[in-house]
């Protein structure tokens, strides 16, 4: 236990052996759909950008930077319960800033539970706009066109999902891919796709997101709908940014629960513009997106 008011912790990136301490983290927080899945995405495209904070040889919090190029964003911010208030997450904060500064990020996010919100400001971000979840129970039905992704069409959706988020996902999109097949619907549309949608398992269902459509695409929620066809209905949860007026009424329209206190989509840096496109109708996660 911590004896005094303030505590030096290393912070330093993580080996594999750490993945498991990372998960048990979110866990505890009931992020559920932050899996060790997610944590070996993660040390697979940055080793670097996943943190780990110690006292002495006891390990007590976590963060992920996510490298974007101009961009990052960062995610997993957890100190454990009985060493909060030591200012072990202002340095796992500011070790993610300067990490993502490193690799050439000039705009930062985060989504931040309302109760971190005043952290965050006094370490420069401001609001962009509430991070809304959603969960619940979706039927599914089948819908011309929609199936499953395949690897031949990895480059077009990755050149969509670059246009409509604003920085290169490719790395995630590639892998969910590969590893989640039977998760993934795309709507072809010649050479290129008109939209696409993935999900992965969680403990108590699926996480949606990424979940992009083209503004000229007719009716989005037919993506959504396609994925749970397979499968009868599904139980998932998404997110999505509030400034998508349309897609909010949409899947507000479904009846799904919604969180009454969501985190808000944060920014330290100039541009807000990341994932604020209103194509994008699902985030990819709270730690890339």
């Amino acid at each position: 236990m911590p004896t005094s008011p303030r505590t030096t912790a290393t912070i330093r990136p993580m080996q594999p052996a750490d993945l498991e301490f990372a998960t048990a983290c979110t866990l505890a927080e009931g992020w559920h759909s932050e899996t060790r899945f997610e944590f070996e995405g993660y040390y697979q495209h940055a080793p670097g950008g996943c943190l780990l904070a110690e006292v002495g040889d006891q390990r007590v919090g976590i963060c992920i930077a996510t490298s974007y190029g101009w961009a990052g964003f960062i995610g997993e911010l957890i100190v454990l319960k009985e060493w909060r208030g030591q200012g072990i997450g202002r340095a796992l904060l500011q070790a993610a800033i300067a990490y993502l500064h490193r690799q050439g990020a000039h705009s930062i996010y985060l989504d931040g539970v309302a109760s971190a919100v005043p952290f965050y400001e006094r370490m420069g971000f401001r609001k962009i706009c509430r991070s809304l979840r959603f969960g619940g129970i979706i039927q599914g039905q089948a819908h011309l066109g929609a199936r499953r992704m395949c690897p031949a069409d990895l480059d077009a959706v990755a050149r969509l999902d670059q246009q409509v988020f604003g920085a290169d996902r490719r790395f995630f999109l590639a892998r969910r891919l590969a590893q989640l097949p039977e998760h993934a619907i795309v709507l072809p549309d010649g050479e290129s796709v008109a939209g696409f949608l993935l999900c992965r398992p969680v403990a108590n269902g699926f996480s949606v997101g990424p979940w992009i459509a083209r503004e000229d695409m007719p009716r989005p929620l037919d993506l959504l709908e396609a994925l749970a066809t397979p499968f009868g209905s599904l139980d998932i949860g998404l997110g999505v940014l509030e400034s998508n007026a349309a897609a909010v009424q949409t899947i507000r329209g479904l009846g799904l629960d919604e969180r009454p206190t969501p985190p808000w989509r944060m920014v330290l840096g100039p541009s807000d513009r990341l994932g604020l496109s209103p194509a994008a109708w699902a985030n990819g996660s709270a730690a890339k997106g």
